[in-house]
């Protein structure tokens, strides 16, 4: 009887809403489709852009390596556990376990409690699976799945990997005991078959888990299943869903881009294949530093065409070797933090687990610098992320002179050092003017230059006219927010910027519930014009106002700024300049007048 009037209360406050929006209607915005839309690219939620790891790691070892991680003051936006989620006691040995839907309840006694861990400290939770079941040690569910007809084929599995093998093979190829194991692939191309798969993975995830790692195939069906079970199951997803999924096979259709995300492979921890400095087994993938570059920027390597790819930050399979190269790793850090998508892993004898403070102090102090850019760089990411799928353009885009240079968006300019002992690069610089990020150096001339790389910077640039809006720094994605934003501003040339927003873990998006905002930037010799447009467009708990400041980099000296009109204070910071903070409706349009 009591939710009658709270009903009609709540029903009353949509009215009026409504009756606002209509008087404004760029509130009520919905975004049609343009001509150029890929209708393929599914968006991962805003937390993935963040920073994600995984490793193998017991449930006292996840909660532990978490809380290191937080101690060292780096971000983290998502945690997995791999196959020693099933069978953590005998270090993923199998067959037993693999696939049993039970996983190792003795090593994670009380997976609700970890998962909430990481769900209290904004950490998104996720578990290794693969697709099909081994009959050894796990016949009653082998024996279910080929009652009901659920196996697309059954065959004698010989192979060591979760075969009564002990090593992820640092030190040998495998072991020649390992037995004939009966193992079924499960048909994921029926959807009866694939609606029980979800079915008994459904309890994982009613524990807590939010995302997978899908190993041994990128089949699309497969990652259908698998994306879908993360949509439908996943408690905090709230239908954007998220798998990490091979990314050697299974992009043949572009039906792929709507799983996201792939990652390159377990590339080897060495700088390039035609300059190997280690030694690596046969079967180890033919890729390391410089070719997981190449990844991105290649049109010829199919990789290319991923939209939301990622890797494993300073490869996974470290070599017959115990010696760490924290050159490499350092080099391969700041490829991957200017990358879509950025994580760190790799094979569990690596005893530093690929982690910065395992590593050195530098690597530590690198690390978190870098990592903290691009948490800051976050509505940047994540707009060029919308472009993706609205104008067909990656975030990694190729430059037209060189696959080992690449634009990160329209604004950056990366050129990432894949040398042994390198402290410097030539590069091809392309049409415009450009920046040095690190020094304000202005490089005015097109062609080839050698640029200085000293080991804890990776050549950066930004091209004259860019916008870039950054935010303050937090430790994950959700617990950041765009309420306050600032705006990096490189005058001298004309440019703009679209800030694309969400709530970041629905489907809205699909149905043009977003917010679009314009910005252009005007420069003329006696100083330069930013113009911020009225916001467009919606989002569920959107806050209707924000609080900016504009950090700009001329290349002369400053007089005057004017916030609408008014008279700004600002300081000089080396040759950057700081204003005062402002506060408007995003719905308001508002204009930087700046005088030279």
């Amino acid at each position: 009887m009591k939710r009658g009037p709270v009903i009609l209360f709540i029903s009353v406050l949509a009215i009026i809403a409504f009756s606002c929006n209509l008087n404004n209607p760029q509130k009520a915005y919905k975004h049609p489709d343009p001509p150029t839309l890929d209708s393929n690219v599914i968006l991962p939620p805003s937390w993935s852009f963040g920073v994600l790891y995984g490793g193998y790691t017991d449930q006292e070892g996840t909660i532990e390596r978490i809380k290191e991680i937080q101690k060292h003051d780096y971000p983290i936006d998502a945690y997995w556990i791999d196959s020693w989620f099933w069978d953590y006691e005998n270090h993923g040995r199998g067959p037993e376990k693999y696939i049993d839907f039970v996983a190792d309840t003795l090593s994670y006694p009380d997976r609700e409690a970890m998962w909430s861990f990481m769900e209290e400290n904004n950490i998104k939770g996720g578990f290794w699976i693969w697709d099909c079941i081994q009959q050894t040690g796990n016949e009653e569910a082998f024996q279910d799945f080929k009652d009901r007809g659920y196996f697309s084929e059954i065959f004698i599995y010989t192979g060591s990997w979760h075969n009564s093998n002990t090593t992820t093979d640092m030190y040998q190829e495998g072991d020649v005991s390992t037995p004939q194991t009966p193992t079924g692939n499960i048909d994921f191309n029926n959807p009866e078959a694939a609606d029980y798969f979800k079915q008994r993975i459904k309890h994982f995830f009613d524990e807590g888990a939010d995302f997978i790692k899908l190993d041994r195939t990128a089949a699309i069906e497969v990652c259908k299943t698998m994306f879908e079970a993360t949509q439908e199951l996943g408690r905090e997803t709230e239908g954007r869903g998220f798998i990490l999924s091979h990314s050697s096979h299974g992009t043949d259709s572009p039906e792929f881009k709507r799983y996201p995300t792939k990652w390159t492979g377990d590339s080897r921890g060495d700088w390039s294949l035609d300059k190997p400095t280690k030694e690596f087994f046969s079967w180890v993938p033919k890729h390391a530093l410089k070719e997981n570059i190449e990844a991105y920027t290649d049109p010829d390597n199919r990789k290319s065409a991923i939209p939301f790819l990622t890797m494993d930050m300073g490869g996974f399979q470290m070599g017959k070797t115990d010696q760490l190269d924290e050159e490499l790793y350092l080099r391969w850090m700041q490829f991957a933090i200017f990358t879509p998508i950025t994580e760190l892993f790799t094979q569990p004898e690596n005893p530093t687990s690929n982690l910065p403070y395992k590593y050195s102090e530098r690597a530590d102090t690198l690390f978190r610098f870098y990592s903290h850019i691009r948490m800051q760089l976050f509505p940047y990411i994540y707009s060029h992320a919308h472009q993706t799928r609205l104008i067909g353009q990656h975030i990694v885009r190729k430059t037209p002179a060189s696959i080992h240079d690449y634009y990160f968006g329209n604004e950056f300019l990366v050129a990432p050092i894949y040398e042994q002992g390198a402290t410097n690069r030539e590069i091809m610089f392309p049409e415009g003017r450009w920046i040095n990020f690190w020094t304000g150096e202005r490089i005015d001339q097109q062609g080839i230059q050698t640029v200085e790389a000293p080991i804890g910077k990776i050549p950066l640039f930004i091209k004259q006219g860019s916008i870039i809006p950054m935010r303050k720094y937090a430790s994950s994605i959700e617990k950041g927010t765009n309420d306050t934003l600032e705006i990096h501003l490189y005058p001298g040339d004309n440019g703009e910027f679209t800030l694309i927003e969400d709530d970041g873990t629905s489907n809205d998006y699909l149905e043009g519930i977003y917010g679009k905002t314009q910005l252009s930037l005007t420069s003329n010799a006696e100083g330069a014009t930013l113009v911020i447009e009225p916001m467009m467009g919606y989002y569920e708990d959107i806050k209707e106002d924000r609080t900016w400041q504009f950090i700009i980099h001329p290349s002369g000296t400053i007089k005057t700024i004017d916030i609408n009109g008014k008279s700004a204070q600002f300081t000089q910071q080396g040759s950057s300049y700081i204003t005062e903070s402002f506060t408007n409706n995003k719905y308001e349009v508002s204009e930087v007048t700046i005088r030279y």
